[in-house]
């Protein structure tokens, strides 16, 4: 749920539509490289980055700190102040309406997608390990650094939310997740775990956030099923996952380039 008063007060709207749309430029400048590897089975492993793929990552930089710039309230210090003495607590008794319908649906979605991309790292192991002919130590490196980006943003976010608002940092962990999408063209290992980190931290980002939200908005009456509803959706979506590839060794025998 995306209303005026979530974009409204702060410092730069139209910074935040130019960081979007640099952000999905950088991504898009990296598809041409990815699309070179199609004889190779999209096997990207050793391939040099050409310029536009190093200008796609400074998109990507950019963009994301641009819109953060632009997200961010007007009066950092007022409400950092205020925010102290401020409670929010839904009507004990208040009906759900449309709008909590609508808000616990966006969130089941965005927590489905954001979960599904890590989730998906132990079914990639596989082809990493063929792509980049590395054992499965260094492979698991992978997950690894994901994980520990994902614990890194849930603390990092924890701050800024209280700082741009709840949904405001939700956007922004969106437009971060969109921003490591590229991982899947990365033609190195180590480009690989570094996408893979920052994928985590912007996961992280959102989970504590979306919990959050959904807490401060629920009435009170119907804040522990809604919470335990929305969250009882993930381990279906990894449920999902497993039943889409039911042999992980699958992925590397069809040669599928690898990536978080």
């Amino acid at each position: 749920m995306l209303s005026a008063s979530t974009l409204s007060d702060r410092r730069g709207l139209v910074a935040f539509g130019i960081g979007v749309i640099a952000v999905t430029a950088g991504v898009l400048l990296h598809a041409p490289m990815f699309w070179m590897g199609r004889n190779l089975h999209f096997m990207l492993a050793g391939m040099p980055m050409g310029a536009d793929m190093i200008a796609g990552m400074f998109l990507i930089v950019g963009g994301v700190g641009v819109a953060a710039y632009g997200l961010l309230p007007r009066n950092v210090s007022g409400i950092l102040s205020a925010s102290q003495d401020i409670v929010v607590s839904p009507p004990e008794d208040a009906p759900l309406s449309r709008a909590h319908w609508v808000l616990m649906g966006v969130l089941v979605l965005a927590l489905v997608i954001d979960i599904m991309k890590p989730a998906s790292l132990g079914f990639t192991i596989p082809g990493m390990i063929d792509e980049y002919r590395v054992p499965k130590q260094t492979a698991s490196m992978v997950p690894f650094f994901a994980l520990v980006g994902t614990v890194v943003g849930s603390i990092v976010w924890g701050i800024l939310a209280d700082i741009y608002g709840r949904k405001a940092s939700i956007l922004l962990s969106a437009v971060m997740f969109v921003g490591t999408s590229i991982c899947g063209a990365m033609p190195s290992l180590a480009w690989n775990i570094g996408m893979c980190f920052m994928m985590g931290a912007a996961a992280g980002g959102m989970l504590p956030v979306t919990y959050a939200l959904l807490a401060e908005m629920m009435p009170s009456k119907h804040r522990g099923w809604a919470l335990v509803l929305v969250g009882g959706w993930v381990p279906w979506a990894a449920i999902s996952l497993r039943a889409a590839f039911p042999r992980s060794s699958s992925l590397s025998s069809d040669g599928a380039s690898s990536g978080c």
